[in-house]
This record gives C-alpha cells, structure tokens and sequence, in this order.
C-alpha cells in the first residue's frame, strides 16, 4: 500500500513538472509571436513611412514643376458666349382625358423609338494622384476658420499663417503663391476639404461649391485672388482636372464639365469646353494656364443623391389629388438653395437620379405607402400617377420662371408650379420608391412623358427595351390610366432615356 502511494505521489510530481515545462514553452512561444508581431509592425510602419515620404517627394516634384510651368507666359484665348437655356417648343398644356374614353378605347400597340439614351452611371468619386495625408475629425477651435455652407456649419483649420498675398496676377507672382501653397502646411487643409465632400455627400459641382465658400469667406473681399488661387490648388490636389485664366487685374478658375451647360461662358481648348467661373459675357481676352496635373478628372453636373445640409425647413405643404391622396411635406430651403445654384443642362436624368431628399421621403412615404397597401400593383401605380396629374397646378417653365428649367423632384413641392418634365422626373421617383419599379423618361417633340416596366401583366400603349415592356404612364394627360398616352403623340416618334 505504501509502495503505491508513492507511486501515484512521484507520478503527480512528475505530472506537475511535466505541465511547468509545457508552459513555460507555450509562455515562449507566445512571447516569440508577440516579438514577430511587432517587428511586423515596425516594419510596416517603417515601409508605409517610406511610401508616405516617396508620395511626398512625388507630389512636391509635381507641384514644383507646374509652379515652374506658371512663370511661362499664358497662352491667349477668347471666351465664347455661353450656351443659352434652349428655347423649347412651346410645351403642351395639360390635356384631360375625353370622358367617353376608357382604357379599352384607348389605342394599345408599341410605340416607335427614335433613339435610347443610356443611364448615366454612379461615377467613382474623384481621388488625387498622391494620397493625403489622414486627418483626424475636425474639431472646432479658436484658431481655425468657421464659414456656413447653405446654411450648414463647417470648420477648417485655415488660420492666419495659410494667408498670403499676391503683388499682381502675372505669371511670376502666381507661380510664387503656388509654391507657398504647396508646403506641407496646406496639405491638411485639402484633407479636410475632402473629408467634408464624403460627409455631405456632394457632388462634383456641390465640391466645387463648398470649395469657394471657404475660400472665400477666408480671404477679404479685395483678396478675390488669392482665394481663386487657393481654389485651384484644392480642386488640382482633389484630383480635378482644373485650368486657371488671369486678365491684366484677376484670376478666373476654367472647369471642363462632361455636360454641356448653360449660362456659363467658356473657352475651347482642344475641342473640349472650360467654363468660366466668372461673370463674362464672351468675346472677353484672357490669358490661359494649360497645364495638366497627372490623372487629373473631369466633372460632372451627375448627383447620386441630395447633399447632407443642414435642415431648415418651409411651412408644411398640403396636397390632395382628384382621388383624394393627401399628403403634407415641408422643404429643406437650404436645399433649395443648392438647387438654385446648379447649372442648367439638358440631362434630364440626372434630375430624375438624384431622387427625393431623405427628409422629404420620411415626410411623404410613410403617409403614401399606407394609401397604396391594400392594392395592387396596377392600382397603386394609377392612384400615385393621379396624385402626381391632380394634386400639383400646372404652369410652363416661361410662365413661372421666364425660361426653360428642370426641376428636381424636392422642387416639385416647394414651387407652387410644375410642367411635363418635373411630373414626369417625380413621378418615375415615386414609382420607383414605393413600387419598386423602374421607370425611363419618354421624350417627344416638346413633351416628356414617363413608361414603367410593371411586373403585373398590363395592357397600353408601351415602348419595349430589349424585349422588355415599358407601359406609358403621362402625368400630364389629366385622368388618363397607366397605359394611356396622349392622342396627339400616339403615332409620335419618341426618345427614351434611361435613369436607373
């Protein structure tokens, strides 16, 4: 017995022995991985540093070679006129369906296509040619510069020791002011800018925009320059493919837009139009920097979605339809404003792709989606189409504005008017949203109408689109169903143009 209780004593202190020494190698080996870890980290500390020095020494070759560039004499240019808003047919009034006519009467066949005009894609957001450098959240404090942006707050850490002065606008000094911009102090200032183009979800124009806000809110009202300056060398180190113009007193940014737009005088550079971003009239002589920045972008008027401002809201807005579909909704006026701001051009999907504002859709679409529940597709779809036909008065764009302009769908209920296209542009929202349907834009001589592609078997007068029904859908033919299309254009030639 004695003999075995030893036994099982030694075979405990052997166990125990055995259990120290795999732990003290798992505590080893650990260590070892902890060690490695760490190199790991120091190394690729050490390579992103290399990298970071490397895009530094890049972006400082680039800068200083086009600071270069700047000391040689610009080359001469003329402005053209700006394109003028086109003065369209006179639109057709709204037409009421003939009370002896139903659906069955209607004529039903496809309609003749002249052409398609493609969607336009999401663009991938523009990025500069060198990373910048992170920055962290802005916090506001004594030192920086606060400014609005219709309406909404924004900071940057601009202080004094960003200010600078141009002696005049000649090659020489502005080649000087680019090579003060171009040290590292100003770099997170372009940061920043582009951190708040994420934030507010802008768009090409709306970065444009919130660009000379804080320019030139920074720089007094006799330093225009230096802020134009300061705007060129954001918009260059963004990634934007930007020239800059000088008369013998100031600077002038020329953006080059993938859109035609209107209102703006430009200049043709190698067939490609630069627009001034200046009051010109054409016919004006300038002095033009051509000079490209490596992977530099073009922009464009395309908006994925409204940009995030501030909310500063109207009085409710009360609509009911023929079908008495109500609804209620306020406008954010700052969006408006934004609104107000942005080119004219002839897209009209664009207008269409930038939807509803978040805070009109949490106003509108609960209240829409509990009228339309109970019914079907086709049902829901001709409620909606009669609330767009009844609930809004109609004036031409002449009559309310004293020339052509589109709105977007957040426009719709803020003007007391709207014509063919601004229904036709909400309405294909307002199917697409709640229905989940999508929808193209029919253009015919001096109309646009809307087509839905229905899931439902539904019978009309249609367009097909590779071999897919797109029924028509007029929200200016005054109580006509989906299906219906207006008598005058039933044999018209029409050109579609996708959204979506």
């Amino acid at each position: 017995m004695k003999q075995a209780l030893i036994a099982i004593a030694l075979l405990l202190v052997a166990s125990q022995l055995s259990a120290q020494t795999d732990f003290e190698t798992y505590k080893r080996q650990q260590q070892q991985k902890l060690n490695e870890y760490n190199q790991q980290k120091q190394d690729f500390k050490a390579y992103t540093q290399q990298q970071r020095e490397e895009f530094e020494a890049y972006r400082a070759k680039l800068n200083a070679e086009y600071a270069e560039y700047m000391r040689k004499a610009w080359t001469a240019y003329k402005s053209s006129k700006a394109i003028p808003v086109p003065k369209c047919p006179e639109p057709v009034k709204p037409v009421t369906v003939d009370p002896t006519e139903t659906e069955s009467m209607a004529i039903f066949k496809e309609i003749l296509m002249a052409s398609i005009t493609p969607s336009a894609k999401p663009k991938e957001p523009v990025m500069p040619v060198v990373p910048l450098p992170e920055v962290e959240p802005v916090v506001m404090s004594l030192s920086g510069h606060s400014f609005t942006f219709y309406g909404t707050p924004c900071y940057v850490e601009l202080t004094d020791e960003h200010r600078f002065e141009l002696k005049s606008v000649k090659e020489y000094d502005v080649s000087k002011g680019w090579k003060l911009l171009s040290e590292e102090r100003y770099l997170s200032i372009v940061s920043q800018c582009m951190e708040y183009r994420e934030k507010l979800g802008l768009c090409d124009w709306g970065y444009v925009r919130f660009v000379q806000e804080l320019t030139e809110s920074f720089f007094t009202e006799n330093k225009r320059n230096e802020a134009v300056l300061m705007q060129q060398y954001i918009l260059v180190q963004s990634g934007y493919k930007v020239r800059m113009a000088r008369t013998t007193e100031k600077l002038m940014l020329l953006l080059p837009m993938k859109e035609d737009i209107y209102s703006y005088s430009y200049v043709d550079i190698r067939g490609e139009h630069y627009y001034v971003m200046a009051d010109l009239k054409g016919g004006d002589e300038f002095y033009v920097l051509d000079r490209e920045f490596p992977k530099e972008q073009t922009f464009s008027l395309y908006i994925s979605s409204s940009p995030q401002l501030a909310n500063s809201s109207t009085v409710e807005r009360s609509l009911t339809s023929r079908k008495l579909m109500t609804a209620s909704v306020a406008i954010n006026k700052n969006l408006i404003d934004f609104y107000n701001d942005y080119p004219q051009c002839a897209e009209w999907p664009y207008y269409a792709a930038a939807s509803l504002s978040p805070s009109v859709k949490q106003m509108l679409y609960p209240s829409l989606k509990q009228q339309i529940k109970d019914l079907s597709q086709t049902e829901a779809a001709n409620l909606l189409l009669n609330f767009v036909q009844t609930a809004f008065d109609y004036q031409t764009d002449g009559e309310q504005f004293g020339a052509e302009r589109t709105l977007f769908a957040d426009e719709s209920f803020y003007y007391p008017y709207c014509d063919c296209e601004d229904r036709s542009i909400l309405y294909a929202n307002l199917v697409h949203d709640l229905l989940g349907l999508d929808a193209v834009l029919l253009h015919y001589p001096g109309h646009l109408a809307t087509a839905v592609r229905f899931t439902d078997e539904v019978s009309g007068s249609y367009i097909s689109l590779n071999g897919v029904r797109y029924l028509v859908c007029d929200p200016t033919y005054i109580g006509a169903s989906i299906g219906m299309s207006m008598p005058k254009y039933r044999d018209s030639k029409v050109e579609v143009k996708t959204i979506w």
